[in-house]
């Protein structure tokens, strides 16, 4: 199976004989040249400039025996498999040399139409097509090189490698020169260069990993879910959720948070979702985990204040009562300690963008690989400065819901997000939350992979004997079933634990 990353095996260098010239638009030709030559010389790329290779000057990250390796196994006969695998990795922008991405890219139409791929058919589609004039020479040395011809499949596979490894290294150094060009003539801010530069790092590390390697036969996915199974049986410990810490709700949720999901958990003010979020990362940060947490409504010393009364089960007033501060002072230094030794990291900057909390979880996840991001809350989350003035909130929630799903995916971590329910809530005679209540709910909705609505009847109902109750309705959980889990709160400590019947 072809790999997109690997070993390199070929030094880059400069094809001999190979000189690049600059030209005009004007003086552009708009076919592909290549000087007529003898059949058995050896062959010299045609003279064609690339233009991501002119503007940023990177002739020497082109591998011109890579290219003409793969170009050559494509058209041999008895190599279709290695041809599909190739054509699942590589894009003809791939290709340095601009006479091979045109190459490349007639034969991928001719193999997508179904027709015939080989030398001669290639020749004739060129010349229907005039995309390669006066190279037919240079096509046939390609067809028939005896050197190229007897590559392994090992070979092959490095040459793809270093194919794409070096387009990847192109468009980065193409993206730098861009961003140097803005931020020297001062036409865009700090926030747009900085979401410019993080998309490129992001486009280039999905580009050089398995992401485009295309179909794989379930088999594959079959004989993972079979070895979970099994080191399940042998009684091993399997991580493939994060445990929530409420076994009812684990259950619901077929053992927790699962990796690349993006959680909502929504609520209308005061109902606690802040205080429930917290007892989700400090029970993920006593497994082992780390937890990073984007605090833009509460100060971090406020967030600390929440997650010491927790962990020592002492009411917030108690840090407003110098008696009772004095009476549980050991406790509270006892808590403070033990979340000293845990992996959790709060944010605290008020109206973070989505760029900056994709670039600081993008560093927190090189350093804690296994981790579990919450955002407090997603209508906070600023939009872009590139936003046009006055853009209505919907369109941002949009950006910022979707951008988090593709953050959930990018760093294989839950991302759990709080969110605002609409007042419509209130209008009704029973006010448990459902989708519709979602502020800005189409996107949410869509992005989510599960939906938790937060409902406490006591709110309500002064006299209800569901006091201390709080309902978490699972409304949405892509991969497994609704239902409704209740949980006891102790809201003035900041306490959840599961409800006993």
């Amino acid at each position: 199976m072809l790999q997109e990353v690997g070993p390199m095996p070929e030094t880059v260098t400069q094809p001999a004989g190979f000189k690049k010239t600059k030209k005009t638009a004007a003086e552009a030709p708009k076919t592909v040249s290549a000087p007529a030559q003898p059949a058995a010389a050896a062959a010299t790329p045609p003279s064609a400039t690339s233009p991501v290779a002119a503007a940023a000057a990177t002739a020497t990250l082109i591998s011109t025996i890579s290219e003409r390796t793969v170009l050559c196994s494509i058209l041999q006969d008895g190599r279709e498999v290695l041809s599909n695998q190739i054509a699942g990795i590589l894009r003809a922008e791939d290709f340095g040399e601009e006479v091979h991405a045109s190459l490349f890219r007639l034969w991928r139409n001719l193999s997508e139409a179904g027709a015939a791929c080989d030398l001669a058919a290639l020749i004739d589609a060129s010349r229907t097509h005039n995309v390669f004039t006066g190279g037919e020479d240079y096509l046939v040395n390609l067809g028939t090189n005896a050197s190229l011809l007897t590559a392994s499949t090992e070979a092959i596979e490095a040459a793809v490698t270093r194919i794409k490894e070096l387009s990847v290294i192109r468009t980065l150094v193409q993206a730098s020169r861009l961003i140097t060009d803005r931020a020297t003539s001062g036409r865009v801010n700090v926030e747009s260069l900085t979401m410019m530069l993080e998309d490129a790092a992001a486009n280039a590390r999905s580009s050089t990993t398995t992401s485009r390697a295309g179909p794989e036969h379930v088999s594959s996915f079959l004989s993972v879910l079979l070895e979970q199974i099994g080191a399940r049986l042998d009684g091993k410990e399997v991580e493939v959720a994060v445990s929530t810490g409420f076994p009812h709700l684990d259950n619901l949720l077929e053992g927790g948070f699962t990796d690349e999901d993006l959680i909502v958990l929504a609520a209308r003010p005061s109902m606690g979702k802040t205080a429930l979020m917290l007892n989700l990362l400090l029970h993920a940060v006593s497994l082992g985990r780390a937890a990073l947490l984007f605090s833009m409504e509460m100060r971090g010393v406020a967030m600390a204040k929440r997650a010491v009364s927790r962990t020592a089960r002492v009411p917030g007033s108690v840090f407003n009562s110098m008696d009772q501060l004095t009476n549980r002072f050991d406790d509270i230094f006892e808590a403070a300690q033990s979340l000293g030794n845990k992996q959790l990291f709060i944010d605290e900057t008020p109206g973070l963008s989505l760029a900056e909390i994709r670039t600081r979880a993008r560093l927190m996840a090189a350093q804690h690989p296994k981790m579990l991001i919450a955002v407090d809350y997603l209508q906070l989350i600023a939009a872009s400065a590139a936003a046009k003035p006055g853009i209505e909130s919907r369109v941002v929630v949009g950006e910022a819901s979707r951008g988090l799903k593709q953050l959930a995916r990018e760093l294989k971590c839950p991302v759990i997000a709080l969110s605002q329910l609409s007042r419509g809530v209130e209008a009704r005679a029973n006010k448990r939350p459902m989708m519709s209540d979602l502020r800005e709910s189409g996107q949410i909705e869509q992005d989510a992979d599960v939906i938790m609505f937060m409902y406490r009847d006591e709110v309500y109902n002064p006299e209800t004997t569901d006091a201390g109750v709080t309902e978490l309705i699972v409304a949405k959980q892509r991969e497994g079933a609704t239902g409704t889990v209740k949980l006891m709160h102790q809201l003035s400590s900041s306490l959840y634990e599961d409800h006993t019947f």
